[in-house]
């Protein structure tokens, strides 16, 4: 006779994280931005119990609110998962380029990913040569600032990057910095996002993604982080699945 598997036991006083949990679920699954109504309805919650915790998990980042108002996968969401899929797909592929490419450069190596308005950080590789800056997976910086997320955003069709630039305290310089880095291929940012740190990104063909090389300021100046540029653009071209 088959045995019912026994359910665990349920922890007291956890309700809240549950929900909050099959929130989370509940916009992953769907194919594509929840409006607190539509969300409420799939996790059997009422519109303001739904909201608080949408809103907690928005604060913290793991949802983000979509231009119609729905709800979405966070940036801090996208890299947690990227981090626990670090073996499949694309990022698989990018781990062994970006590995040279630290070699190469001496500095370190991360890859990015659009969510929504932001660039997160999905894959770091450090160089072993000297001391680099840590790398955090699931750090998010806005895609207008920093040169990771503006070698992203100047690759976004000109409709689909202009609601994004038009949100820039300069909208006008920041068309002309997209439009010089669509011009070379790659882009140079000093301290924007992490004061004492340059880096220099490019965006990855066809693919929501860049690649960039930072280090300190100390050491990389404008003149040296323009040596990287030959390598990180053939590392790119890679990625897209060019030759190399």
């Amino acid at each position: 006779m088959a045995v019912a598997e026994k359910a665990p036991a349920r922890t007291e006083g956890a309700e809240t994280a549950r929900r909050a949990l099959r929130v989370v679920e509940a916009v992953v699954a769907a194919d594509a931005p929840l409006a607190l109504a539509d969300l409420a309805g799939a996790v059997e919650l009422s519109k303001s119990t739904c909201y608080r915790l949408a809103r907690v998990l928005q604060d913290e980042r793991y949802l983000d609110r979509a231009g119609s108002g729905g709800y979405r996968a966070g940036p801090r969401l996208v890299g947690l998962a990227a981090s626990v899929l670090s073996d499949v797909d694309v990022y698989a592929a990018a781990r062994p380029a970006l590995q040279v490419l630290a070699a190469v450069t001496g500095e370190t190596v991360t890859l990015h990913v659009r969510s929504g308005d932001r660039a997160v950080l999905v894959l770091g590789v450090e160089s072993s040569e000297q001391l680099r800056r840590a790398a955090t997976v699931g750090e998010s910086t806005w895609l207008g600032r920093g040169c990771s997320g503006r070698a992203i955003l100047a690759a976004l069709d000109r409709a689909e990057a202009e609601p994004i630039t038009r949100t820039a305290e300069d909208p006008e310089s920041l068309r002309t910095e997209l439009a010089a880095l669509r011009e070379a291929g790659y882009t140079l940012s000093f301290g924007d996002n992490h004061p004492g740190v340059h880096g220099i990104a490019a965006p990855v063909p066809n693919r929501q993604l860049s690649v960039a090389v930072s280090g300190p300021a100390t050491r990389c100046t404008e003149h040296h982080l323009r040596t990287f540029a030959e390598p990180l653009l053939a590392t790119c071209t890679q990625l897209a699945g060019g030759p190399t």
